[in-house]
């Protein structure tokens, strides 16, 4: 990788946890609104996202070691 695909990846990966922040702030916000099986249903999705949300953090903190380790010479 070069310094302008590091910095893509390292972009994208903040992009997509931002995103998850968002949706799963969202989804909370919507389960607080709903009663009953329609509260499961959102309660149900805010924790799917708050899983996937952790995961994007740790793929985040990889891309960010990948990307700052310094390329190994060819010889």
């Amino acid at each position: 990788m070069n310094a302008e695909s590091d910095s893509r990846a390292l972009g994208a990966a903040g992009d997509l946890f931002e995103l998850l922040r968002l949706a799963q702030g969202a989804a909370q916000r919507l389960a607080n609104e709903l009663h009953g099986s329609d509260f499961k249903d959102a309660e149900l999705i805010a924790r799917d996202l708050r899983r996937l949300r952790r995961s994007a953090d740790r793929l985040q903190a990889v891309v960010g070691r990948f990307v700052g380790r310094p390329e190994e010479s060819a010889g």
